[in-house]
């Protein structure tokens, strides 16, 4: 297994995490993917979020977001408030990365957390992800609130750092 490293997202990552096959999918899902993580890395400029990738010799294999504060128009305080309850987004890997991946990229999301004196993180799930549920709880998680949505229930998960 190559070293991995971990780093700030920028936008010539974007083509790069869909081709990699670190978003979900692929063709089909591009053009969303694109809007998406662009306007992730414009939060990312603006402060209210930070966007790590994990990048081997091979390319890039995982993607995590730290969001401090909800853009504009949404507002969850018990998810993000802008002080000292953070939440982590869109934490995936590619098939091809080691299982480790996902814990080291919430490990250093944990670390700058704690850098910006947050003292909450937390994690948004669909219930229908058993094994996204299970790391959840492995990483110290405890859930806290079920909201329905159109077509699942989600389900929201804290840790006190």
């Amino acid at each position: 297994m190559s070293k991995v490293f971990l780093r700030y997202a920028r936008d010539d990552d974007i083509p790069r995490l869909i081709a990699g096959g670190v978003v979900p999918g692929g063709a089909a899902a591009m053009g969303a993917w694109q809007q998406r993580l662009a306007l992730s890395l414009a939060e990312q400029r603006n402060g209210r979020r930070l966007v790590l990738v994990a990048e081997d010799r091979a390319g890039l294999i995982g993607v995590v977001q730290l969001v401090f504060q909800f853009p504009p128009g949404y507002n969850d305080p018990e998810a993000a408030n802008g002080f000292d309850v953070a939440m982590i987004e869109t934490l995936r890997v590619s098939g091809r990365a080691a299982a480790s991946v996902a814990t080291e990229l919430l490990q250093q999301a944990q670390v700058l957390a704690r850098k910006k004196a947050i003292g909450t993180l937390t994690f948004c799930l669909s219930l229908d992800d058993t094994k996204g549920i299970a790391m959840a709880r492995q990483w110290g998680f405890k859930e806290f609130r079920i909201m329905p949505e159109p077509n699942r229930m989600l389900a929201f998960f804290r840790k006190h750092l």
